[in-house]
């Protein structure tokens, strides 16, 4: 008797493919597990809950719309795009950071991406700003980029009141919010377009940065493949609707607006993560920054997934140090520059 599978090839190929399916399945599955286990106990949810508190109880702590009143009225969907304000407990007049969360484009994850990481900002002494811009529905083209214009014009509008430096701020993003910060950061559709100043460092977290990512890197694993696919279509529809051109598309891939004079970046990413792969997305941000002798400084965290904010009790828990750490290091060199000019 025949050891195969099969009786013939095509019996044979259809049992491998079939084995195939099932192990990859039960893989995608126990990765997107972990991922939410791990992320559960690390992104420092009740941290974040805890500073608000903290700055509620002193009366410190508000959220307000960007837009006017009038705006809101014409367009109900800019009531949705909301800031809030983590001043410092030194009184200190201070650099400030704009924190973006993820969320694919189709909400923000603002309590889980926003809320600890400004607390653990503010722990260091800095003012913080949390952003919540137009996703899902309520989104259009470039929405969440003229959204970020607005919050900065709001911020050095009210400098005085913040009690912050308008210049040599950091933008911060995860996941989608590193697309958006990563956009921004650029000359197309950014800081430049919209009339802000440029962020002196860019920090970016497990970034969602090559929109055509499962064209150019094919997967392995098929259902990987699918949840990429997925992710990248939900995110272009919620920005461009269903008539979404190559050009547009490429025009939300972050390695594709980097030039000579692009933003300095830090970065990370979790060896592990299964919803935004670092090999499909920051290191091919990483090869355009070195082709284009951009200054970064890159982190892979091995084992770690998708979502894990500060990465409280893991290998990643003093990102923000070392990325505060490279944003001071990059003031200081305009500082200089602007010196000697």
């Amino acid at each position: 008797m025949s050891a195969m599978p099969g009786n013939d090839w095509g019996e044979i190929f259809y049992n491998v493919f079939v084995i195939y399916l099932f192990l990859t399945l039960v893989q995608t599955c126990y990765s997107v597990i972990r991922m939410y286990i791990v992320k559960h106990f690390c992104n420092g949810v009740k941290y974040g809950k805890m500073r608000i508190k903290q700055l509620t109880s002193e009366g410190r702590f508000r959220q307000l719309p960007v837009y006017s009143l009038d705006e809101i009225y014409e367009d109900k969907d800019l009531g949705t795009v909301r800031l809030s304000v983590f001043p410092n407990d030194t009184g200190e007049r201070t650099k400030y950071v704009l924190i973006l969360p993820g969320g694919g484009y189709a909400h923000c994850v603002t309590k889980e991406e926003g809320y600890p990481i400004a607390a653990r900002f503010n722990e260091m002494g800095y003012t913080v700003f949390v952003l919540e811009y137009r996703t899902g529905f309520n989104c259009t083209p470039y929405a969440p980029m003229e959204d970020v214009s607005r919050a900065i014009k709001h911020i050095e509008e009210h400098q005085e009141e913040y009690n912050i430096d308008p210049e040599g701020y950091a933008l911060c993003g995860f996941s989608a919010g590193g697309n958006l910060a990563g956009i921004y950061a650029s000359h197309n559709h950014g800081y430049e377009q919209y009339g802000t100043r440029r962020p002196a460092t860019i920090m970016l977290g497990y970034p969602w940065t090559n929109m055509q990512h499962w064209l150019d890197h094919p997967y392995w694993n098929i259902w990987k493949g699918i949840m990429g696919v997925w992710l990248s279509e939900r995110g272009f529809i919620y920005m461009f609707g269903r008539s979404c051109t190559r050009e547009k598309r490429d025009s939300l891939c972050v390695q594709k607006q980097v030039t000579d004079d692009y933003t300095p970046t830090y970065m990370f990413s979790g060896g592990r993560d299964v919803l935004v792969p670092a090999s499909h997305h920051a290191e091919v941000l990483v090869d355009a920054l070195e082709k284009h002798h951009v200054k970064y400084c890159y982190r892979r965290f091995f084992a770690l997934p998708h979502g894990i904010g500060l990465g409280l009790g893991t290998g990643a828990e003093n990102w923000i140090c070392e990325a505060v750490d490279f944003w001071q290091e990059n003031v200081k060199e305009d500082n200089e520059i602007e010196d000697n000019k």
